[in-house]
C-alpha cells in the first residue's frame, strides 16, 4: 500500500514538473520587451543584487510574471488627437489591474499622452498578480 502511494506521489510530481517545462516552452517572451520591463521584476524581487538568483531559481514564475508585465497590455498609438507619445517602459500594468475586465479589453487614457494603454481581458492572462 505504501509503495503504491509513493509511486502515485512520484508520478504526480514528475507530471507537474513536465507540465511546468511545457508551459515554459510555450511562453515566448519578446527580448526587447524583457529588457524594457526587467526593472519592474527586479524591484518586486529584491533589487538588482537579489533578482538574478530569484530568476534562476524560479524560471517558470519569472516567465509568467515577465509575460504579465510585458504582454498583458498593449499601447494603441495615436488614439487621441493631442499629447505626447507614450514610452511603454513607463507603464506599470499592475497599477491598472483593478480596472481590467474578465471578458473584454479596457482602454486606459493617461493625461498628456496621445497613446492609450489597452488591457487584455482577464480570461486571456496566464498570470495574475
Amino acid at each position: 500500500m505504501k509503495s503504491n502511494l509513493k509511486l502515485l506521489f512520484l508520478s504526480a510530481f514528475f507530471g507537474m514538473s513536465f507540465l511546468s517545462v511545457a508551459q515554459l516552452d510555450q511562453l515566448k517572451l519578446n527580448p526587447e520587451k524583457v529588457k524594457k520591463f526587467t526593472p519592474y521584476l527586479e524591484f518586486k524581487h529584491g533589487g538588482p543584487s537579489v533578482f538574478p538568483s530569484w530568476k534562476e531559481n524560479n524560471k517558470l514564475q519569472y516567465t509568467k510574471e515577465m509575460w504579465y508585465y510585458s504582454e498583458s497590455f498593449y499601447v494603441k498609438r495615436n488614439a487621441l488627437n493631442e499629447g505626447i507619445t507614450l514610452n511603454e517602459e513607463i507603464v506599470d500594468v499592475s497599477r491598472f489591474e483593478s480596472q481590467r475586465k474578465e471578458n473584454e479589453e479596457v482602454t486606459i487614457t493617461l493625461p498628456g499622452f496621445k497613446d492609450v494603454v489597452v488591457l487584455l481581458p482577464g480570461k486571456n492572462l496566464i498570470y495574475k498578480p
